[in-house]
């Protein structure tokens, strides 16, 4: 059910920008700086026609939430940094009554640990009206109609990753936000409401200017590019276990009474990984301690994981919130910011009164673009494996690409180039790939880096990453044929490959640097903390010819703009450094490359890599691709590199290697996961986020590789249908392109293709099988091609 009827006006088109905004940023008087705090902003006002458009701007530091008249409207603003700062643009007639109403605020600073990719200058709101009546409620600071307190009830929980104390995650580095710790007996109950007495609360306090018309003190402000998100209610699961013996109806039929002086706990098990804002309506029970816990899995007793449905003897080691109640009824907590589980524990101890768990939902977050891609086969496991990559994705797409949904959910540039490319298979729209590529695009600094997550409020550069920029700008032309997009990114992709071209030594490979050239979570002995070797990438051969990739790349856009001396500059640049790998690092008696020039290293990585960038010639590269797959002393590709694998059997066209490629998602299905794994499971590097798009590969090749489906011209005003198949005899799917959905259904029987392929009115193209190359035509058919002799 989708509760949330409002929309941002500005996407897909702006229609009203940053011109309109005439209003101030404002905060509580008492505010000082960034500490963790929640401030509660209201203002009542009267309107005399309740039919006609009331349109606001509004925007927070660090997140906000909106309600009128009591109902909530939404959440944001979306990511993004200080010079770009976002607000969002909403029409609230539909909440209105005639005569009084109120506009509320929740705005939360989530302190000094807050989420690495939230910039933050101050605690403060804007409200801006765009519409005339709207002007009433700008936050101006000045004489304005808004009142403010800070939420007494409300602190943050920091989540302890490091140090010596105890954890309250398994795996290591932390970047999302602290959860929260609320104590309902300072909550100001109904304060969203209009009949609320705010008599006692404070005028908002001036912080700055809004207008961003040539410059601003604080923010920089630009209109939402993205639609809002999501507010589904979805059911949260079902209780599987508890400490004592208690109604197992909760949360899905009825309530949960628990009694007085009672410690008690239980799980709940949503039999598959979600994520968005629980929402616990609870009554009763005068100073009771609710602990609410969540996690994507559990954990057995040295940390193994295993069989995801296996709750036995396992316990749940993850993020929490704390709740104390004040004894009222139908008292309210949602967290402020969102949570990802499949699993959610309760811990609850009562005092001298009863309390009653009255509901239990969650809110389900993401983006409101629809993700309507279909895929099935004659084969259970691929079918298994595209519903766990699709729900990675379809969690991670949230208003940036998330790289995971619960540890860190940062947009990282090597993550996203995969993940784009999946979510514009899976819906067909490239608004998520666009803004993302832009923000990567904000965060060069001045040598050149584009930093490897953005946006950030911290420094990650990894130095491949900027590569893998221009690796998108090339994805995104090769579909869209947007040779504008080419010219908007043209100086930054010059800016970037310049300052790469200064970490080449006179090997023309790749020397130290300050920062790390990451590939992949590589294991064994020569792990490198995501590099193949520990010497800090000196002389790596598949970083050289990473450097090469994005070379041969921007060379092929640079030719579509018609800069010659461009694309000659970088293609000439390209075989210099392929010609010195060649000579340094390719391993004439094994007929592999080495990782380095002492050949001490050999990894899947450098070979795969020789592959896509030409480095061997054409005629041997199936040769090296079926010995990258079976040669057993090879570092190996964990699941973020086997994108490159797929590619590189596409372009040897082995289909019939596939399947072994994909062999390490089995053990996925193996284990009921219901989403992707960030990593191999190893002693030395145990896996971690269990919602890693990166992973998720299989579900892009299945589409455009086994079914063959991609785009010839013009972002699908063309396409191409050529399946390959694999071990695979019979596909069918639904693939959303921007011309309409094409939908497919193929079989191959010996030396026959049978195909019903429907294509839009506005497309065009050819279905290629056996030698055979045949026009596709609009609407619904069915077409047979016997394989050339």
């Amino acid at each position: 059910m989708h509760l949330q009827g409002q929309k941002e006006i500005n996407y897909p088109e702006v229609i009203y920008g940053k011109e309109n905004i005439s209003a101030s940023w404002v905060s509580h008087p008492d505010i000082k700086g960034g500490e963790d705090t929640a401030v509660l902003f209201r203002n009542t006002f009267n309107i005399t026609d309740s039919k006609e458009d009331f349109i606001i701007n509004i925007s927070a530091d660090n997140h906000y939430f909106l309600y009128v008249n009591g109902h909530f409207i939404t959440h944001g603003p979306q990511l993004s940094d200080i010079q770009h700062y976002k607000f969002e643009t909403l029409n609230l007639k539909d909440y209105l009554i005639e005569g009084k109403n109120v506009i509320a605020v929740k705005v939360i600073n989530f302190g000094k640990r807050r989420f690495l990719g939230m910039q933050s200058i101050f605690t403060s709101v804007m409200v801006n009206g765009v519409t005339n009546n709207a002007t009433i409620i700008n936050t101006t600071g000045n004489n304005d109609n808004w009142l403010s307190t800070i939420d007494q009830s409300y602190k943050a929980n920091e989540v302890v990753w490091r140090g010596n104390g105890e954890k309250a995650i398994v795996g290591g580095f932390y970047a999302n936000n602290p959860t929260d710790i609320v104590d309902m007996n300072h909550y100001p109950t109904n304060w969203e409401t209009l009949d609320y007495d705010d008599s006692r609360w404070k005028k908002v306090d001036f912080f700055e200017n809004a207008s961003s018309m040539g410059g601003s003190i604080a923010y920089l402000l630009e209109p939402r590019n993205l639609p809002l998100l999501s507010w589904d209610e979805e059911p949260v699961g079902s209780i599987v276990r508890s400490s004592n013996p208690i109604d197992t109806a909760f949360p899905k039929t009825s309530k949960l009474k628990i009694a007085p002086n009672k410690n008690i706990t239980f799980l709940i098990d949503r039999q598959y990984v979600t994520n968005g804002f629980p929402e616990l309506i609870f009554s009763k029970g005068k100073s009771a301690k609710i602990t609410i816990k969540y996690a994507e899995n559990l954990f057995g007793e040295n940390n193994e994981k295993g069989d995801r449905n296996n709750i036995e003897n396992k316990q749940l080691l993850g993020y929490y919130d704390e709740v104390i109640s004040n004894g009222n009824v139908a008292q309210k907590f949602i967290p402020n910011w969102m949570r990802t589980f499949r699993f959610i524990a309760f811990e609850i101890a009562t005092k001298d009164q009863e309390l009653i768990l009255e509901k239990f939902v969650n809110h389900r977050s993401r983006t409101t673009i629809p993700s309507v891609a279909k895929f099935t086969s004659d084969n259970t496991l691929y079918n298994d494996i595209f519903d766990i990559c699709k729900r990675t994705i379809d969690i991670c797409t949230q208003d940036y690409f998330l790289s995971d949904a619960y540890y860190e959910t940062m947009q990282y540039v090597g993550d996203t180039k995969i993940q784009a490319l999946i979510w514009q298979a899976l819906s067909g729209n490239t608004a998520h790939t666009k803004n993302a590529i832009r923000q990567f695009d904000h965060s060069r600094d001045s040598d050149g880096n584009i930093l490897g997550a953005y946006p950030l409020r911290s420094t990650f550069i990894y130095p491949t990453y900027s590569l893998v920029w221009v690796d998108m700008i090339a994805d995104y032309y090769k579909t869209s044929g947007d040779k504008a997009f080419i010219h908007t990114y043209k100086d930054g992709i010059t800016n970037t490959l310049a300052g790469f071209e200064k970490n080449m030594n006179e090997l023309n490979l790749v020397n130290k640097t300050p920062y790390r050239y990451f590939v992949d979570w590589y294991t064994g002995p020569n792990n490198g903390s995501g590099t193949a070797t520990k010497n800090d990438g000196l002389n790596s051969a598949v970083v050289s010819l990473h450097y090469v990739h994005a070379l041969q790349n921007a060379a092929l856009l640079f030719k579509e703009i018609g800069d010659d001396h461009t694309y000659n500059s970088y293609k000439n640049r390209a075989q210099e450094i392929i010609a010195s790998v060649n000579k340094h690092c390719y391993d004439a008696k094994r007929k592999l490359f080495a990782e380095r020039p002492d050949k001490t290293i050999y990894d899947q990585h450098t070979n795969i890599m020789a592959i896509l960038t030409n480095a061997i010639p054409l005629s041997e590269q199936k040769d090296l691709l079926s010995k990258i797959l079976t040669e057993k002393d090879l570092l190996q590709a964990t699941y973020y590199y086997r994108f490159y694998l797929f590619e590189a059997i596409k372009k040897v066209g082995a289909p019939e290697l596939f399947d072994l490629a994909q062999k390490p998602w089995k053990k996925m299905i193996d284990d009921h996961m219901t989403t992707t794994l960030e990593r191999f499971e190893s002693t030395e590097k145990p896996t971690r986020s269990e919602v890693h798009p990166w992973s998720a590969s299989p579900a892009y090749f299945y589409f455009n590789y086994l079914a063959g489906i991609r785009s010839v011209k013009n972002d699908f005003e063309q396409v191409e249908i050529v399946p390959a198949f694999g071990e695979l005899n019979e596909i069918k799917g639904l693939l959303p392109t921007s011309k309409g959905n094409i939908e497919f259904e193929l079989e191959k029987n010996k030396e026959t293709l049978s195909a019903v392929i429907t294509i839009p009115s506005n497309m065009i193209g050819n279905l290629v099988w056996g030698g055979k190359n045949i026009a596709l035509n609009k609407g619904k058919n069915h077409y047979t091609i016997q394989r050339d002799k």
